[in-house]
């Protein structure tokens, strides 16, 4: 029996949505800041969070309209951070952009409620799905390593799938996989780009985790500030 709600299958964005990106990327870094003794280029870590928060968001942009490759994006976030402020050592932002992919999936901090929410849906016999940008050797240890990977039956990564978010042909391939119907597939995600107007644009019902409380004029088919709305409306 599935609930009163349409839906059988959800997709769920991961960074942002389940899994606490800000909070665990922080983390990761201000240890990598004191692991490097870059206090001896910056004025403290928060000096180098406001340079680098910008510098990645701007180059995952570009390695998502395939802009820059992979290599390019990993490195460069953190030399054109090292940069900013005429420290320039490439070696040094390779080994840092190393250990930053390798330590960050290990942090478990998840958004607020996520497992509350999870064990409902879980409970109510939904069919659970990831669908991400992101990359593949992190994705996936992320999954494991914070508890998260029991509740999802499939992960679509688009490292693997060959093409990003918002693309039509991405929720395509998921839909597909999963032998979903839109009508009975709903996605989830923080980014109205890649997750609500991608869904949105493909025919498939959409709800938008807005804990910042951004103001915007797209059309959702639902908003919310916290995953805790959806109990009992799922």
């Amino acid at each position: 029996m599935f609930p009163h709600t349409p839906y059988k299958h959800l997709f769920f964005d991961l960074d942002h949505t389940i899994w606490d990106f800000e909070t665990n990327a922080r983390i990761t870094l201000e240890e990598l800041f004191r692991k490097y003794q870059l206090e001896r280029y910056f004025i403290d870590f928060g000096d180098f969070f406001s340079r680098y928060t910008p510098i990645n968001r701007d180059l995952w942009a570009q390695y998502q309209r395939k802009e820059v490759p992979k290599s390019v994006l990993k490195v460069n976030r953190f030399y054109n951070t090292f940069r900013s402020v005429g420290f320039d050592d490439f070696a040094m932002a390779t080994n840092f952009g190393n250990d930053f992919i390798a330590s960050s999936p290990l942090q478990t901090t998840v958004m607020p409620h996520t497992f509350e929410l999870l064990n409902y849906l879980q409970k109510r016999r939904y069919q659970m799905h990831i669908i991400t940008n992101g990359f593949t050797e992190t994705q996936h240890k992320k999954l494991v390593r914070s508890g998260l990977r029991p509740y999802f039956q499939k992960l679509f990564i688009s490292e693997e799938i060959g093409v990003s978010k918002p693309h039509k042909r991405f929720f395509e391939y998921a839909i597909k996989s999963t032998n979903a119907r839109k009508k009975e597939s709903l996605v989830i995600g923080d980014s109205l780009e890649n997750d609500v107007k991608g869904a949105r644009n493909f025919g498939l019902d959409q709800i938008y985790l807005n804990t910042q409380g951004i103001a915007h004029n797209e059309t959702i088919f639902k908003e919310i500030s916290s995953l805790k709305e959806l109990i009992g409306w799922l």
